[in-house]
């Protein structure tokens, strides 16, 4: 247990004194209601617990709701988001909204398409790559066509301009250009 003596600035050594709990207790309690108690502060800013909006005469009546309008003022959330649908579907934005969003909506799909094709496609090829025999065999009917089609149009100069100008035009034509 460590020593619980003091020293005195002159140097003599004090014994410690023992107060019981209670004493201590007490004494911060007369501290505490000694103190002068702070002023008031305003109240803080609250958020209203209900909010009443009086239906305007352009919203017409709610055909989409089967519930009857609230009479207390409490709720009506569901007819609020209706009237504002109907208005904003009112003013036709949903064109001006399509205009807008319409290229890059077209992209996301197409990039969507890409990848569901480029999945099935790897599906397809790893299924085919999986059975005994058939990547061979389709080696071989490759081979088999480029000897058969292949060769015969590579070996006159004038078969391999007319194959050469052939692709280029159907090139030209996949870009738009011919």
């Amino acid at each position: 247990m460590a020593d619980d003596t003091t020293t005195n600035p002159d140097g003599a050594v004090q014994e410690p004194v023992e107060q019981p709990v209670e004493q201590i207790v007490e004494q911060v309690v007369e501290q505490v209601v000694q103190q002068p108690a702070p002023e008031a502060a305003p109240p803080e800013p609250s958020i209203a617990a209900t909010l009443v909006i009086e239906a305007s005469p352009s919203a017409g009546s709610n055909s989409f709701s089967d519930e009857a309008e609230p009479q207390s003022g409490e709720g009506g959330e569901w007819d609020l988001l209706l009237g504002k649908l109907r208005q904003w579907l009112d003013q036709n934005e949903l064109n001006n909204l399509w205009a807008q969003a319409r290229k890059p909506v077209t992209i996301l799909a197409g990039l969507v398409g890409l990848l569901l094709v480029v999945r099935v496609y790897s599906a397809v090829l790893g299924a085919l790559d999986s059975l005994p025999l058939v990547p061979g065999l389709l080696e071989l009917a490759g081979v088999v066509w480029a000897v058969r089609y292949g060769i015969p149009k590579l070996l006159r100069s004038s078969e391999r301009e007319r194959l050469l100008g052939g692709l280029s035009q159907s090139w030209k034509a996949f870009r738009g250009k011919a």
